[in-house]
């Protein structure tokens, strides 16, 4: 309709949920608001389902009756340009959410829809058809309500067979970590609210201090590229692999719990690297891309915190969230919301260089 009554319209905002994104200057912003909000407005909302592949969800369209010009992008905060996590923490004495919802895994609402919008965001963010993932490995995101017990990780597991891996290793030429590294976050960018990839430990000083992650020289400044992942993102990552695998030479390995949960996954080069069922430090012709999965808790008096699961340290969620953009060369990374503070609490002073390592079980807030 052309109009709202008698009255003509002078914008339209155009959401959809989940977001439809796409590329702009290598990063990826979701087409959420392609107007300013104005102060007060008289809108009616129109609700469309489309169920294509290239978009499955719900298309809201609001008709807003204002007088301001339609804006750009660059009307919206920059986070939400860039399709990084937004959510405000959740009080649960003044909303009608209670424990265990979830600001970060409530963005999905259930097991199939899940899979079905993460096929279609990863077809769209690749610009092909991924072949579905046909090795299982067991994945059980949990949210809990309350401090978790110490999890520990009981075994290895590979996306590929051994025989599948030295065959490859004969056929391919590996393509190197920054590469690698660029095209992921790339994609989680695309990918939108919802899978947050943050920069994490070593390479969040280096970034930081450094404002290197690679020497002048060309040589790598670690042994691996540190990242959190939440349970979304970590599944999406996963659904990744046979991408990985025929268009880099790179595959997965993962470190599970005793419930046969992933704790934590190395994506690493086939090029150099023995395969070994074995819980240890990639070592490979370029540096791993190193994944470890925050779960989310509920703690009374103190809100929401993540947890990794495999160092067992523990932040408030409002350090992490909302993702921080920082821009290295040509990769848009996400970076924590205070990333100095989670710094001082797992290093003490990052500032001077240290060959010490981040301990385990670290307990940070205010």
């Amino acid at each position: 309709s052309p109009s709202i009554g008698r009255r003509p319209i002078t914008s339209v905002v155009l959401s959809l949920h989940p977001p439809l994104v796409t590329q702009a200057d290598r990063g990826c912003s979701p087409l959420i608001i392609l107007s300013r909000q104005p102060t007060s407005s008289t809108m009616k909302t129109v609700i469309l389902t489309i169920p294509s592949a290239a978009a499955v969800g719900t298309l809201v369209v609001s008709l807003v009756n204002n007088n301001n010009s339609v804006g750009d992008s660059t009307s919206a905060p920059a986070h939400r340009r860039l399709g990084l996590l937004s959510h405000k923490l959740i009080d649960p004495q003044t909303t009608e959410f209670k424990p265990p919802f979830s600001p970060i895994s409530s963005t999905i609402s259930s097991k199939e829809e899940e899979e079905l919008n993460s096929r279609s965001l990863i077809n769209m963010c690749v610009g092909e058809e991924v072949p579905t993932v046909t090795h299982e490995i067991s994945y059980s995101p949990q949210v809990s309500r309350q401090k978790q017990q110490t999890v520990k990780a009981c075994g290895v597991d590979y996306f590929r067979s051994e025989s599948e891996w030295i065959e490859k290793q004969q056929q391919t030429i590996c393509t190197p970590s920054i590469n690698v590294y660029a095209w992921l976050m790339d994609k989680v960018n695309c990918f939108g609210e919802g899978y947050p990839l943050w920069t994490a430990y070593g390479e969040l000083i280096h970034l930081l201090r450094d404002k290197a992650l690679i020497n002048p020289d060309g040589t790598y400044i670690d042994d691996d590229f540190d990242n959190w992942v939440t349970h979304p993102t970590l599944q999406m990552i996963l659904n990744l692999e046979p991408y990985l695998w025929s268009h880099f030479g790179w595959s997965i390995r993962v470190f599970y719990s005793c419930d046969k949960s992933i704790i934590f996954a190395q994506l690493t080069p086939v090029c150099g690297h023995e395969y070994k069922m074995k819980m240890s430090k990639v070592k490979a012709q370029y540096p791993a891309i190193e994944l470890y999965v925050m779960q989310e808790e509920y703690r009374e008096g103190k809100g929401w915190w993540l947890k990794d699961l495999y160092t067992e340290s523990s932040f408030p969620l409002d350090w992490l969230v909302p993702a921080r953009r920082y821009q290295y060369g040509t990769i848009n990374l996400q970076i924590p919301a205070i990333s100095e503070k989670i710094l001082d609490c797992v290093y003490g002073n990052w500032h001077v260089f240290s060959k010490g390592h981040a301990g385990d079980d670290n307990e940070c807030g205010d």
